[in-house]
């Protein structure tokens, strides 16, 4: 399977909130939530703006302090952590316009949103911009945080994948052809989920290298599993907990 980036609906709705942040008035709400399910493709597509831009990627932890928070951002932006190295993290990314991209963000809502009331210190200094990835049940949490709510000017849901975004991926990451009817089994069985779908395309690349094949179609994988998803797998099973 090939290693590229699909430009997704979801993609293409981040990067419209993107501009619609660059394009901002009050430059300090320069902050944009990414909500969604997990598997939806949140992470990757912030990895792909933040390689295309020079953002530096952090993702939060249970149990992350200010002080660990910025000892990680000082080992991506190549500083030091001796005397003055927060100073040096203030300096470097205002002068260098460098924004923040911070993956599993309800992490970083610990000890009173600590960290997060950190980087406000930051990012109020430095004007540039902060995308945060949540899940959905997340979303009112960082609403209770009047402080960090006002900062963030775009909320971006990720929904599920169209029918066009994973014929897109198929066509795209796949080593061999996938027919319509194929793609329309694996929307339908992973649930839109970009990163089951990207197990599906493994799973049909496999029959087909199997199989001497080019071209596969539903007749071809019929009764294989093209992807396990835990979540409705425990649901069917009757023991599904609550989160």
């Amino acid at each position: 399977m090939k290693r590229e980036f699909v430009r997704t609906e979801n993609a293409k709705r981040f990067r419209a909130g993107i501009a619609m942040l660059e394009a901002r008035g009050a430059l300090e709400a320069g902050w944009m939530l990414v909500i969604g399910r997990p598997g939806e493709g949140k992470t990757t597509t912030l990895h792909n703006w933040a390689a295309e831009v020079g953002a530096v990627m952090l993702t939060a932890q249970e149990g992350w302090t200010p002080t660990r928070m910025l000892v990680e951002l000082a080992e991506k932006l190549g500083i030091e952590s001796v005397r003055g190295y927060e100073r040096k993290i203030e300096e470097t990314i205002a002068g260098e316009e460098i924004p923040i991209v911070l993956d599993e963000s309800a992490f970083a809502l610990g000890n009173n949103a600590a960290c997060l009331e950190r980087l406000r210190g930051i990012t109020d200094k430095s004007c540039t911009l902060m995308v945060m990835a949540a899940m959905e049940q997340d979303r009112p949490k960082f609403a209770r945080r009047m402080q960090i709510a006002s900062r963030i000017s775009y909320v971006c849901d990720f929904h599920k994948s169209t029918l066009d975004d994973v014929g897109a991926a198929c066509r795209q990451l796949g080593e061999v052809e996938i027919s319509p009817d194929l793609v329309e089994r694996i929307h339908r069985d992973t649930d839109a989920r970009m990163r089951l779908v990207m197990t599906a395309i493994n799973r049909v690349e496999a029959v087909a290298r199997r199989n001497g094949k080019k071209v596969v179609e539903a007749a071809d994988v019929k009764g294989l599993a093209l992807c396990e998803d835990f979540n409705r797998a425990v649901v069917r099973g009757g023991v599904r907990r609550a989160a």
